[in-house]
């Protein structure tokens, strides 16, 4: 984590150096001379960065760097509020406090040559005490991980319970299907039952009778392809056999270009012989050849000739050995090969990391047409699936995603563990099943509280010392459950080690908000800008692959099937903190005393234990982010009047993201001060009603994050167009926008949301292509004149533009030559308005969108929903909540390409559901909370095949 530190400090220089030069003024050389120090480091840290785990020398070396970059970083940023705040001052000021200015330069010069000489210190230290030795050398971290697999091994294979419907599935995967050679994959976060699972399946008595071969190999992070090989090789064959089988390749040819030569001097004492036909030894395999060859040197009747053949003969097989020690690689996997390719195979890859693993040892696997498996377990995704394709000719199997266990299982396996096939007491149970919720459905956790408890008085006051408290005791002994954990989190690319550890800002069962975990990545530097793409798409992209890699978990989905929300085990998150700790990442403050905050880089605030918020002043602080969560019970009156943004003005005027939405019952106002936040990013808040925000706030030029979202503000200060690095702007709505002096705009905004439609003057803006880079567009109609009504053609200039969201009184007017580029649209609150003849239906409108994918309507009533002739041809997903008093028709060919419905608490005066679910597209189809006539007509439904009904109550409940 150190080199996030440097590599953030770096980037942050260079930007200065090229963007904002001018405000390092007098201290530009010693910042440029710094940066190049610090360049050096990070390759030092980027080199030792899979060594330095268990050596106490490089983590103390490590250790420096990362505390000499923060201080660099204070030293820069707290510089740059200085120089900010003076070129604030007049003209008359700024000469009076010159003489001060000129000491601030020097002072910063000095500060800097201060930080290179302690720079220069501990690069020197490298050959001083033998750190660059220890770089080069990894043994200690093989070792290190070896015994943490055997570890993992021992505790995942001690007990099964469950798993019935997960090993028959998997069973059937391996013995019915395609006769072409396929893989089968097990996928999951560390602790889960993989290896469990896939050893069931392994012994299981179809599975053994079924392949001629069964082999299992462990293949871990740190593999040899060589051991891999050998491994599997023991089980196919008996060493001594195989021994005499294989003669390398470059000795196979010098032993007939030498039989060749012996031949071509000898012709008159060799003629007839064996080697006078060389072909027909080469047609022998290299059994065969050498059995031949000894036979031949026996018969030789001249003794000189017999002992010149002989001798050079058994000088080549000596330098081909005896053993499979003596084969490479490639030979190794030629045996395999030879022995596999008439065999029907199982064999298992348990533990699998790389896919760099997979493509070195699958060219020994035959892919012959005999029904053979191969069966991998891994802790992510991408391996899995780059594994599963390895015959075109068939659709790969999915990766089976191992879910938790249920209680009840969860249950059941601690008391295996605990009571060693006795019972429970019934007295302990009820309080057994509260310790072993809080495992969270993972068997690792299961089996470790299990090991720890049966060592204990089985007792209810021994066991109560365990409720609310299982992490804790789970954490004691790293070794026993987080180090393993750990494996998954020491293999993460350098840029997702940040991201993962950011899930530690989060509460426990915190259902994490997918897109706001982007934006506070993308404030923090988490995302680097890498060309013309998108940060936005990168970070999510990062996401993707921590949820690929089993650390994070999916919890709910968009319609468009990204990321809503996700969760992380709390153990995973356990590991978070405590790696945040140590790399003073960030910290989770839960008391009332913040006076503490000021040695970690970012804090955040729970108060779901501490209802009582003290408001003594804080000491300064340089963390760069706060973030808080909870509800402050009895607070205070100087909440209300926005506490924490004032402390964060006079205290931490360093910090970049402050992030108190999810704070509830805390109103924040903006104080005017907030301008001396210039390093600020990321602002996000409730106000309340009717707020106005102060035109400060404009002077935030690093601004990225503007989230107003549950407050009620009428109108933007003039000089939000000064924001040019504004990148998501939220409001409830709604808001009006202020009219922009000359050409100003905001090019890099993503996101508006909640503006006001205020006749054409709204409109105006976006044909004047003041946001080039709008991704997502929120419009709030306000007023209901016949003649509201939004032309798409005023938002084609938006060439980027994907969503777009009404509210209340809005129409919509398309020219049918448009084409446009948005593929979402929701319709919230809206009243369908009387418009003139003149204007088509808003669902006419709809129906034009050529690229339309996904329809929502919300809160919308009285109204009727026709679908034309081949209207809506690309929309996939279509749902109604809370839609009330509508028809639905459809014309034959309309939605073609609908995959998804969703209906939630609504109400249909007319719907011909057996017309509906007939598309031919359609695959899903959800009915939630439906009203008695819409549950008779899908009581009465006959759903076609591959088109699945899920309906909640389900229709035999007697839920409302």
């Amino acid at each position: 984590m150190a080199e996030s530190v440097v590599s953030f400090l770096l980037q942050n220089l260079t930007q200065l150096l090229s963007q904002e030069s001018k405000l390092l003024g007098g201290v530009e050389d010693q910042v440029r001379l710094l940066q190049n120090e610090l360049s050096l480091i990070n390759i030092f840290l980027k080199n030792t960065e899979e060594k330095r785990h268990d050596n106490e020398l490089l983590k103390e070396v490590v250790s420096q760097i990362r505390d000499v970059a923060y201080e660099a970083e204070d030293v820069i940023d707290t510089f740059i509020v200085t120089v900010t705040k003076h070129k604030r001052r007049s003209k008359m000021r700024r000469f009076i406090l010159s003489c001060d200015r000129a000491i601030l330069f020097h002072d910063v010069a000095k500060r800097i040559e201060s930080i290179k000489n302690v720079i220069k210190e501990i690069y020197d230290n490298r050959s001083k005490y033998g750190i660059g030795e220890i770089a080069e050398s990894s043994g200690g971290d093989a070792e290190m991980e070896e015994m943490l697999h055997k570890r993992r091994r021992y505790v995942e294979e001690v007990q099964v319970v469950g798993f019935g419907y997960d090993s028959e599935v998997l069973v059937k995967q391996l013995i019915e299907g395609s006769l072409i050679l396929n893989v089968v994959s097990i996928i999951g976060m560390g602790g889960l039952g993989k290896t469990t699972l896939a050893r069931k399946v392994y012994n299981n008595n179809h599975v053994k009778n079924h392949f001629d071969f069964h082999g299992w190999v462990y293949v871990s992070q740190e593999y040899k392809i060589r051991d891999l090989l050998l491994e599997i090789l023991k089980g196919v064959s008996p060493m001594p056999k195989l021994k005499k089988f294989v003669l390398k390749v470059e000795l196979k040819e010098e032993l007939f270009h030498g039989l060749e030569a012996k031949y071509s001097t000898n012709k008159d004492k060799l003629k007839g012989t064996l080697i006078e036909d060389l072909n027909g030894i080469k047609a022998m395999n290299d059994e065969e050849c050498r059995k031949a060859l000894f036979e031949f040197l026996e018969h030789i009747k001249d003794h000189k000739l017999q002992k010149s053949l002989s001798g050079f003969v058994k000088d080549i097989y000596e330098k081909n050995g005896e053993g499979w020690q003596d084969m490479d690689d490639n030979e190794l996997k030629s045996v395999l090969f030879e022995r596999l390719k008439d065999k029907r195979y199982l064999i298992v890859m348990d533990d699998i990391w790389k896919t760099e693993a997979w493509n070195e040892v699958s060219v020994a696997f035959p892919t012959n047409s005999n029904g053979s498996r191969i069966l991998i377990t891994s802790r992510i995704k991408e391996v899995a699936s780059h594994a599963s394709s390895i015959n075109d000719s068939i659709p790969p199997n999915p990766p089976y995603e191992l879910p938790f266990l249920k209680e009840d299982e969860c249950w059941e396996l601690f008391s295996k563990k605990v009571f060693r096939g006795g019972t429970c007491p019934l007295e302990l149970e009820t309080l057994g099943r509260e310790i072993v919720k809080s495992c969270h459905g993972l068997p690792l956790a299961v089996v470790v509280l299990g090991g720890l408890l049966a060592k204990k008085e089985k007792t209810h006051r021994t066991w109560s010392k365990y409720v609310g408290h299982v992490n804790s005791y789970l954490t004691e002994d790293r070794s026993s459950c987080i180090d393993i954990l750990a494996l998954s989190y020491h293999l993460l690319p350098q840029c997702l080690k940040p991201c993962f550890l950011y899930f530690g800002i989060y509460p426990e069962d915190f259902e994490i908000p997918g897109r706001q975990l982007i934006r506070l990545w993308i404030a923090e530097g988490f995302i680097r800008q890498i060309g013309n793409r998108n940060m936005e798409d990168d970070a999510e992209d990062y996401l993707e692959e921590l949820i690929d890699r089993s650390l994070i978990q999916v919890a709910t989905k968009r319609l468009d099937g990204g990321v809503r929300t996700c969760r992380i085990h709390d153990l995973l998150r356990d590991l978070c903190i405590s790696e945040s700790a140590e790399e003073k990442f960030l910290q989770v403050c839960s008391n009332d005393n913040l006076s503490q905050m000021s040695k970690f880089c970012r804090i955040s605030i729970h108060f779901a234990n501490h209802p009582y918020i003290s408001s003594n002043p804080c000491l300064p602080s340089n963390s760069r982010s706060v973030i808080g969560f909870g509800e402050a019970v009895g607070h205070n009156n100087f909440l209300d009047k926005g506490y924490y943004l004032k402390w964060l003005c006079e205290s931490n005027k360093l910090v970049r993201v402050v992030e108190l939405r999810n704070m509830v019952r805390i109103c924040c106002l903006i104080p005017k001060k907030i301008e001396n936040l210039v390093h600020l990013r990321y602002l996000s808040i409730s106000s309340g009603k009717f707020y106005v925000i102060p035109d400060s706030i404009c002077n935030l030029w690093n601004l990225e994050t503007l989230d107003m979202r549950n407050s009620e503000i009428k109108r933007l200060p003039k000089g939000i167009w000064k924001l040019q690095k504004l990148r998501h702007l939220y409001l409830d709505g709604p808001t009006y926008l202020p009219r922009p002096d000359k050409e100003a705009g905001l090019p890099n905004l993503q996101v508006l949301t909640g503006i006001s439609l205020d006749y054409d003057k709204t409109e105006s803006l976006f044909v004047q292509a003041r946001f080039p880079n709008l991704r997502k567009l929120g419009f709030y109609g306000l007023h209901a004149p016949p003649s509201l009504v939004l032309t798409l053609s005023s938002i084609h200039p938006l060439r980027h533009l994907q969503t777009l969201k009404l509210r209340k009184y809005v129409s919509l007017s398309n020219p049918s030559s448009l084409q446009s580029t948005l593929t979402k649209i929701t319709l919230l609150d809206v009243t369908l308005l009387d418009v003139p003849r003149y204007v088509p239906s808003i669902w006419k409108v709809l129906g034009s969108l050529t690229n339309l994918r996904i329809l929502k309507i919300v809160n919308c009533n009285w109204f009727t929903l026709h679908c034309d002739e081949n209207s809506f041809c690309q929309l996939e997903v279509l749902k109604m909540r809370k839609v009330t008093d509508m028809g639905w028709t459809m014309e034959k060919g309309a939605m073609p390409r609908l995959q998804r419905l969703v209906l939630e608490r609504c109400r249909f005066d007319m719907i011909h559901m057996e017309e509906i679910c007939c598309l031919t597209a359609l695959r899903d189809v959800e009915a939630l909370h439906p009203d008695s006539r819409l549950k008779k007509m899908l009581r009465q439904l006959q759903m076609r095949d591959g088109c699945k009904l899920q309906v909640y109550p389900p229709l035999n409940s007697s839920l409302p």
